[in-house]
């Protein structure tokens, strides 16, 4: 394994946490540096002209229906964990920490949440099941490494909203499903299988949202 190639996510993820907890800057400043981290700069500088995961005709059907399948009992136990953790959550300082903090207000939520549906999903599935999984692909930390820095990564997201103990339990479910995204993955090489759970979970997650702003 060459050295950049864990330098690269070590130091994107580093600078993600940095804008995230320091600089705390509005959410479009935040998706405008994750699009040069993740596709951008691996683009322009890394010299990857073809990447394998990307074919859609290689993904099998067999795969995207799993992934249907899958994605949709991974939906449902995300509302499930929200309604049994409900009384250890507060939403109303969570709303408050996204309005104040991040710019997402009820107004401008549903524009969010279409871009973190489809755009945000499809952008850290192409880094951490795509190009993470290329970086790694002759190292024995293959299936470890990727996984690792996904669930890292969302501590950013989590910190400020959650105690430790479902912080902890956060994480621990993101590495478990990142080593479920690669998965799913196998059989097909690309990425779709696993961009549809994402998505999947996102849409649990969203629905929180919504429930959270609008309900």
């Amino acid at each position: 394994m060459k050295n950049w190639t864990i330098l690269y996510p070590l130091i994107s993820v580093a600078l993600l946490l940095w804008i995230e907890q320091v600089l705390e800057v509005p959410y479009l400043w935040k998706t405008a540096a994750k699009v040069l981290l993740f596709l951008a700069f691996p683009l322009l500088f890394l010299k990857v002209k073809i990447f394998g995961f990307l074919h859609l005709r290689k993904t099998q059907k067999k795969s995207i229906f799993i992934a249907v399948v899958v994605g949709f009992a991974v939906m449902m136990t995300i509302l499930g964990a929200f309604i049994s953790l409900r009384s250890l959550i507060d939403l109303a300082s969570l709303q408050m920490d996204l309005e104040s903090r991040v710019g997402v207000t009820a107004l401008v939520f549903p524009l969010v949440a279409i871009y973190i549906l489809i755009g945000n999903s499809f952008l850290e599935e192409f880094y951490f099941r795509g190009l993470l999984i290329d970086f790694f692909k002759d190292s024995k930390l293959q299936w470890f490494l990727p996984s690792f820095f996904f669930a890292i990564y969302h501590i950013a997201i989590f910190l400020p909203w959650f105690e430790w103990p479902i912080l902890t339990v956060a994480v621990v479910g993101l590495f478990i499903g990142g080593l479920l995204f690669q998965w799913i993955n196998e059989a097909s090489g690309t990425i779709y299988p696993s961009w549809i759970i994402h998505m999947f979970a996102d849409l649990g997650v969203l629905l929180i949202g919504g429930y959270m702003f609008y309900g």
